[in-house]
């Protein structure tokens, strides 16, 4: 069963390069003194430019720390040397973590992850409490209910720092006014279907990757040692998985869409196009079966539990919080590619965020970017649960669509179970 497991876990590993900062490096310049100990930061390679320029202000104000950066770049599974390389890689890293040692502190994202079920690597005690060493989170304008996403028992193992929501882009002239009705993600989408006239959704394919994130409630319940697949996950399974459904004749919109997506940005460039076109683009969340809508924390952070360098980390951490960064003050200076990708924790920096990228600076649509930024933002304040759920997502898509067997959904989310059983021994 393990061996099937592993399966299921192969897409989910990644590689680590090190790079340390250097002073003729402008975007990872570090202090410090000679032969002191460095403090290591690793980093996703989709999140790497925007980090590496907060990683450089951040020196820039504490000389004294002194920062090498490990990049974690992605991996698709393309049958090279270099892949099985960065497996290797990898695997050799994952070990090195869980006999505690390792990087001080993990910048990483839902595509790049070192260790690819953070849940229980918080409950495996691998990660620090951040609240040990970070003070005054509670006094920042962060998204509080997105904030306990990290938080087990009243510890913060590992800290948010942007999410994404799912949803449907819609031409506000197709909506005339109405608003879906339904609380369940699979009746919501064949209410939404229905009222536009559409078969299919362009960017379907995708929704399929984020089945478990959409619910408010885990599949996997570390505290009570169980596995759940509730009947509403169950049913939106299996209205993605009915066939006949094609996409050849579907229009660009309506679409699904995920804002504030670590790799997609559909919804971005509908945004942009629908300016000078003067067609409003709205966005429908999907409704998370409790009354709201559930965030999928997409970027997040974590310190190594026994890290040398631990109040170091947690300052650096906080600074990563701030309006310098996050927040109203924070976009300035990183450049076009060097972006967060996420929706910002900060709620300070969600409209300054959408703004910069619906415009990337040009003066004609401030107005407009300001007004949709700020549509966006409220849209944000209606999340009523947030999960961490790459593993559960990963899980189920590769068991229910990656697989060529003609089970059911339902016995594919048996067998998917059995495989399970003895995942809380490990």
């Amino acid at each position: 069963m393990k061996k099937k497991l592993a399966f299921f876990m192969a897409g989910l590993l990644c590689a680590v390069s090190f790079a340390s900062c250097k002073p003729s490096d402008p975007s990872a310049k570090a202090g410090g003194e000679k032969g002191g100990s460095k403090m290591v930061i690793a980093i996703s390679e989709d999140q790497e430019d925007f980090y590496r320029v907060a990683i450089a202000k951040y020196c820039g104000l504490h000389p004294e720390t002194e920062v090498e950066i490990q990049v974690v770049p992605f991996i698709d599974n393309t049958p090279t040397e270099k892949t099985e390389k960065d497996k290797k890689a990898i695997k050799d890293m994952q070990v090195e973590i869980m006999a505690g040692k390792g990087p001080d502190v993990f910048l990483l994202d839902e595509d790049c992850q070192v260790l690819p079920d953070m849940m229980k690597s918080s409950y495996n005690g691998v990660f620090l409490d951040l609240n040990t060493v970070m003070e005054g989170l509670e006094g920042l304008p962060l998204n509080q209910t997105v904030l306990k996403a990290g938080e087990i028992d009243g510890k913060q193992y590992f800290l948010p720092l942007g999410y994404m929501l799912s949803g449907i882009a819609v031409e506000d002239g197709m909506l005339g006014g109405w608003e879906p009705s339904s609380g369940q993600p699979a009746e919501f989408l064949e209410e939404v279907a229905s009222h536009t006239g559409v078969e299919g959704f362009p960017s379907e394919f995708w929704l399929k990757e984020y089945i478990p994130g959409l619910f408010g409630e885990p599949v996997l319940d570390y505290r009570e040692e169980s596995i759940t697949f509730s009947k509403e996950l169950q049913d939106f399974t299996e209205l993605l998985a009915k066939e006949g459904r094609s996409l050849e004749s579907a229009p660009e919109l309506p679409n699904i869409v995920m804002l504030g997506h670590c790799m997609l940005a559909s919804l971005e460039e509908l945004i942009q196009r629908s300016f000078p076109s003067g067609i409003d683009v709205k966005f429908l969340p999907f409704p998370n079966g409790e009354g709201g809508i559930n965030a999928q924390v997409n970027i997040f952070a974590a310190v190594r539990a026994n890290s040398p360098h631990a109040s170091q980390a947690g300052e650096f951490l906080t600074y990563l919080l701030s309006d310098e960064i996050q927040g109203s003050t924070g976009w300035k200076d990183f450049g076009n590619k060097q972006k967060f990708t996420a929706i910002p924790i900060n709620n300070n920096g969600v409209i300054p965020a959408f703004q910069y990228r619906f415009t990337y600076g040009v003066e004609e649509y401030q107005e407009a970017a300001a007004k949709k930024a700020e549509e966006l933002f409220q849209v944000t304040q209606q999340v009523t649960t947030a999960r961490f759920c790459q593993y559960e997502n990963s899980l189920i898509f590769k068991a229910i669509f990656m697989t060529s067997e003609t089970s059911s959904v339902e016995e594919k989310l048996n067998n998917l179970k059995n495989e399970l059983r003895f995942y809380f021994d490990e």
